[in-house]
Formats: structure tokens, C-alpha cells, sequence
């Protein structure tokens, strides 16, 4: 990051207007009011102080104060930057990490950081007030949201961290991804996102599975967009990171509770049960790790179609996951799971990558042993870099559903999957562009088709 440096008359300036100014912790929400009154404030204080700067100082000077109070501080530059997806700061004196949204670039440090353990104490208290709420050396954790939808966790002081305070910030994103930036990236290739169109269309319920830092729910997003659109939606999150363009789409987001006792709190549970009282076709949850994971399961069982991700990282995996604590399914019931689409992040040539390593199927329960019974329908080969389908009982089950025979909808699998790889030629990616696109299909395929394709 690169800025200007300060004159000592600029910097003194700078401190005195900060002390004057007067802004109360829960104000700095508002954050179109608060920039308005700083102004106002700054240039009162200037007439006062019969101040002598030329204008490109005042500039500089009103950014810095602005930047301090309204903004993020020193790290208002990486908030503001929108290929940024997380930034780190592991304590004093280290530089502050970020990890860019392009996976070809991944973490990379910065020639920011703190310079003593006072600093970092202060920044991480002032994250604190900007979410709303308090951090201190008797509750030293915390996980909030920001103004801005980021996601904050942060530790206080150096009783359980032993560099002293640290804070993690997963950023929002206004405009999020979509299947045509997984194309371009090489998460996935257009046959693998046509038939996740077509199970999504048919209502099968898919489960993203992964590591941490993976991009599940960013992948969650990206293919929520071939919901049709005149479906009703939920979504249900800790953390409101999902963003859909279709219009009927309920978001909810779970709410912590006040005091030992946990007054007023609202969880994953709790939405997801007053959820299915709503009647949703589709109900999408951010990521399923508690008992929530019954409710939604069950709802599956109903024939609602449920969309979530998972921290595991194999199907074995997946299924301890979902039948120890604290989930506790029978396995039984794993079976009404269509889908899982496991993602990786890997090392390629010396760049970070991310794939969809594996899409494993749900073909039924084998009672006798307790077991599922699952099918490979796709597999990425990782020397090659190269995506490979294989036969998919899936497609099979659900051709009749959308009215194909089992020839038809292998056509319509290559059909959707041309229109995908000629929208990335045309280089449509818009968040809008896209989610029009996929409105016209359902509208009218074959106009679709012939404008794209042919």
C-alpha cells in the first residue's frame, strides 16, 4: 500500500482535529452521516484555528481524519480494494496479510502493520464498537459483523494469544461471484455447472464439501443462481454472506444472545424451523454443523430442495461429520442427500488453485450394513488439470422429472453447458448479466440457444 507521508505540521493538525471531534462508538454505523459531520466539523475547526495550509494538505489532512473515524484505519485501503477477500493481522509488529479474491495470487503479506501491542489493543477495540459490540480482557473473543457485511473475528490481548490481540476480517462482497467466474477461474468447466443446473432445476438437494478457506460458500452462491425464478427461497446463515438476484428470497440470519443466560437468542434451529412454516421450494443454509442439521435433512425427506455447505473434506468424511456430534444422524436418513460436490484448493505451477475435485452421487442405504451406496459422476485429474465425467445415476433419475428420456436430457446436459461456454466467450459476468441470462433460458431456450450459440 502506498501513501503519502505527513509533515509534522499536517500530522499535529491531524491529532488536534481528532481530539475535537465527537462521535459516539454506535454513530459510526451511519456512516454517510458521520462523513457529513466530520466535514462540516473540519472546516469549522479550520476557520478557528486560522489554520495555513495549501489545499492539497487540507486534502490530505481531511482523508486521514476521515479514514481514522469513519473508516478502518490503516487498513481502510485493503477494505476498500475489492479483489481482496480476507485480511489478517497475527499481532505486533508482523505485516497484516490478505488473501487475494484471484486464486492465481492467494495470501500475500502487506507493508502494513502495527507497531507495538498498545496499537493493535486499540484497533481491535475499535473493530469491536464498529460491529456494535465489546471486547475486553475478561471476554477476549469475538465474531460479529462489520457496517459493511464483513465478517470480524477477533482475540484481545495476550492472555490466550500469545503475539498479543490478532483479528481476521472475511470481506463482503457487493458484487459476488458467478458461474461464469468459476468458468474463468477453472473452479469448474461448463459441463459440470450445466449439470448442477439441471439437478438444481430438478430439486435435488446438494451438499458443498470442503476445507476451510476452499470457497464453498462462494460456490454455494455461484450455482444458488440456477434456481429458477419464480421459486421461493430461504436462506439461513450465521453471517449474511449469500446474495441472490431473484426477487422472492427470504434472507435470514441467526442472532446471538445477551448475557450468560443467552437472552434473545436466535439460531440456525430456530430459523430453520420457523423456515419450513413458510413453505419454501428451496431453502439454502450457509453451513450446516449443529443439531439445524436434522431440521434440514428432514425438510429434504419432504421433498423441499436444501442447498448447504460442509467442513469435510471426502465422503467418509462427510459422513462422520453429519452422524457423530454434534449432528447426530442416522445414516438412514443421509440418503435423502442427492449431491455432493467436493472442492480442494491446491498448488499449480506455483499459484493457488481451486477445483471441484470430486461430485459424488447419493444412490440409496444399504440397511444391512448400514452404508451408503454413491456413484463419481465427475473427478478432476489434477496432473492433467482436467475435468472427467463418468456415468451419472442422477441425470438418470431425474430426466423423467423434467420430461427428457435418458438420450434427450444428455442433449440438453451438452445444450446448457455450450450456452455457458459461449456466455464466458462473450464474457458476460455480470452479477445482473448473468442472472439474466439464466431468467432468459428458462424463458425461452431456444431463442437462448440460437443468439448464443449458433
Amino acid at each position: 500500500v502506498v501513501s503519502k507521508e505527513l509533515s509534522e505540521i499536517i500530522s499535529k493538525t491531524i491529532a488536534k482535529l481528532q481530539e475535537r471531534l465527537e462521535i459516539s462508538p454506535t454513530e459510526l454505523k451511519a456512516r454517510k452521516k458521520v462523513m457529513g459531520y466530520v466535514n462540516e466539523k473540519i472546516d469549522e475547526i479550520w476557520s478557528e484555528e486560522d489554520l495555513s495550509l495549501s489545499e492539497e494538505d487540507v486534502l490530505k489532512a481531511k482523508y486521514y481524519i476521515m479514514r481514522d473515524t469513519v473508516g478502518y484505519g490503516k487498513i481502510d485501503p485493503l477494505m476498500r480494494d475489492p479483489n481482496i477477500e480476507d485480511i489478517s493481522a497475527d499481532g505486533a509488529g508482523l505485516p497484516i496479510f490478505i488473501f487475494h479474491r484471484n486464486p492465481l495470487y492467494g495470501e500475500m503479506p502487506t507493508n502494513i502493520s502495527f507497531k507495538d501491542r498498545a496499537e493493535i489493543d486499540s484497533f481491535v477495540m475499535k473493530l469491536a464498537q464498529k460491529a456494535g459490540k465489546t471486547i475486553s480482557i475478561a471476554s477476549p473473543l469475538l465474531d460479529a459483523t462489520l457496517p459493511d457485511g464483513s465478517r470480524l473475528q477477533a482475540t484481545y490481548g495476550s492472555d490466550i494469544a500469545r503475539r498479543g490481540s490478532n483479528f481476521s476480517i472475511r470481506k463482503f462482497f457487493i458484487k459476488p461471484f458467478t458461474i461464469i467466474d468459476l468458468l474463468n477461474y477453472g473452479t469448474a468447466d461448463p459441463l459440470i455447472l450445466a449439470y448442477l443446473w439441471l439437478a438444481i432445476e430438478a430439486r435435488q438437494s446438494i451438499l458443498i464439501a470442503g476445507t476451510t478457506a476452499v470457497g464453498k460458500t462462494t460456490f454455494l452462491n455461484c450455482i444458488s443462481q440456477f434456481i429458477q425464478p419464480n421459486l421461493k427461497i430461504i436462506t439461513i446463515e450465521d453471517t449474511a454472506e449469500l446474495k441472490l438476484p431473484q426477487v422472492n428470497w427470504i434472507p435470514q440470519v441467526a442472532r446471538a444472545g445477551y448475557g450468560p443466560k443467552k437472552y434473545g437468542e436466535v439460531t440456525l434451529f430456530d430459523l430453520l424451523k420457523a423456515a419450513l412454516r413458510q413453505r419454501p421450494d428451496v431453502l439454502i443454509v450457509g453451513e450446516v454443523r449443529g443439531r439445524e442439521a436434522s431440521v434440514m435433512f428432514q425438510a429434504m425427506a419432504t421433498g423441499h430442495c436444501s442447498l448447504s455447505t460442509l467442513h469435510a473434506d471426502s465422503i467418509e468424511a462427510v459422513i462422520d461429520r453429519l452422524t457423530t456430534r454434534p449432528i447426530s444422524l442416522p445414516t438412514s436418513l443421509l440418503r435423502n442427500l442427492d449431491i455432493i460436490v467436493f472442492l480442494e484448493k491446491t498448488q499449480r505451477e506455483g499459484k493457488l488453485i481451486r477445483r471441484v475435485s470430486k461430485i459424488v452421487e447419493i444412490e440409496g442405504y444399504d440397511r444391512k450394513t448400514d452404508s451408503l451406496k454413491t456413484n463419481t459422476a465427475f473427478e478432476w485429474l489434477p496432473l492433467e488439470d482436467l475435468f472427467v465425467a463418468k456415468n451419472s445415476s442422477v441425470l438418470a433419475k431425474i430426466a423423467p422429472m423434467l420430461g427428457y428420456t435418458n438420450e434427450q436430457i444428455l442433449e440438453e446436459l451438452e445444450r446448457r453447458a455450450a450456452i455457458l461456454k459461449a456466455a464466458q466467450k462473450a464474457k458476460i459476468f455480470g452479477f445482473k448479466d448473468v442472472a439474466s441470462l439464466i431468467v432468459q433460458y428458462y424463458s425461452n431456450p431456444k431463442e437462448l440457444f440460437e443468439k448464443l450459440v449458433k
